[in-house]
């Protein structure tokens, strides 16, 4: 065979096999041809994104909420460090009960990472890096003893129940993790996931109060907030989002808000997600932004009918949260509510499967798109969603 031609042949292998490899890791664009300037475009596109997790891939966790939770009894005995051997294994909730769908769809390796050594420079502690190079916040609250333990001087800690994305650069990137899974709720931790997608790892946060601050993301890995996990339907493995709903760049979003401390607080996550959007894309949006706290998403869809909306930005934690959230959305298939640090909670996590066409979650990877037949739309769509496993 002819050098020139060999060298073509190998050349083209490497670029189908390259974008093979971005769209099994949820960097597909299923819009491609529609896309525009955020400026310019009419709708955005949220949820499009999804990561595809395959079979026996390497999942690194999080100690806390996944492997043993100190705060609640459960599975105190369990040595930190211990991978499961099954779903049952995991702390049965939150991030646990999501890493337990991976196990059940994907089969996945679980390493927990732990003995972390945490620095406090300035008045501030940190994370290592692959490089022991401390850059990463960690959350005072992470120091005490249920946590971490004194190191050999008053400035070093050992995290060994270890909680957060801050804590896990090192371990994920040492142990060629194909997907991160911890908390994603301070920015310290958000700036772990963003170095972690810069090296080429997928991050799932369901705990996703400051997702937001990823955006624009462009990473090799992709990363996702709170998502929903399902079957992948013709491939062993799992998908992690790939639920997407339409917003007219006019139309009014009711987004929830709260000014209140905790437990409250992440009831913010909604209005700092659509606050950093239009700052980040330089586009208007008409955001009506209420005031409301846990237990209290009726004021949210209050608002929406006042206003004749069809868009709910909104966090769901109790079951009487998801009750008013669900009978809006029953109300009219046109109804669409984008679930907020939801995900943890059994609650707000089941609207996800309750309504597959009218929710989805937080997506650092928004898309903008230029006006199309409403047929053509609805076909990519359904493409992306026939992946799912029903």
């Amino acid at each position: 065979m002819n050098r020139n031609i060999m060298i073509l042949l190998g050349v083209l292998g490497i670029i189908v096999v390259f974008f093979g490899i971005l769209t099994f890791l949820g960097q597909g664009n299923s819009f491609k041809g529609l896309e525009t300037s955020p400026e310019d475009a009419s709708t955005i596109v949220m949820g499009a994104s999804y990561i595809k997790v395959p079979e026996n891939a390497t999942v690194v966790t999080q100690v806390d909420r996944v492997i043993k939770d100190i705060a609640s009894n459960i599975n105190v005995k369990t040595p930190p460090g211990q991978s499961p051997s099954s779903p049952k294994d995991l702390v049965p909730y939150m991030e646990g009960a999501r890493v337990a769908k991976l196990m059940r769809y994907a089969n996945v390796k679980v390493i927990p990472i732990t003995s972390v050594t945490l620095k406090k420079i300035n008045y501030t502690w940190y994370g290592p890096d692959e490089n022991n190079e401390f850059k990463f916040a960690i959350d005072p609250s992470k120091i005490v003893s249920s946590y971490a333990v004194n190191g050999p001087d008053e400035n070093t800690k050992i995290q060994i129940n270890t909680h957060g994305m801050n804590a896990l650069v090192d371990g994920a990137i040492k142990n060629h993790a194909y997907l991160v899974v911890g908390c994603g709720d301070t920015p310290g931790k958000v700036k772990a996931e963003m170095y972690m997608a810069q090296h080429g790892i997928n991050v799932y946060a369901p705990c996703d109060r400051y997702t937001a601050q990823a955006m624009p993301s462009n990473n090799t890995g992709t990363i996702l907030g709170g998502e929903p996990i399902r079957q992948l339907k013709n491939e062993k493995g799992a998908i992690i989002g790939g639920q997407p709903i339409l917003i007219d760049k006019k139309e009014p979003i009711i987004v929830q808000t709260t000014t209140k401390r905790y437990p409250d607080q992440y009831c913010d996550t909604p209005e700092r997600y659509f606050v950093t959007l239009g700052k980040v894309y330089n586009i208007q949006l008409q955001l009506d932004i209420v005031d409301a706290s846990i237990g209290e998403t009726y004021k949210i869809v209050d608002e929406a009918e006042k206003r004749n909306a069809n868009i709910i930005a909104v966090r769901v934690l109790t079951d009487k949260d998801k009750k008013s959230v669900e009978n809006w959305l029953k109300a009219d298939p046109n109804h669409r509510a984008i679930l907020f640090h939801s995900a943890p909670y059994e609650s707000g996590y089941s609207l996800f499967f309750e309504f597959p066409q009218q929710t989805t979650g937080q997506d650092p990877h928004p898309l903008f798109i230029k006006t199309a037949p409403s047929d053509q739309i609805q076909k990519i769509i359904k493409q992306i969603t026939s992946m799912w496993q029903n």
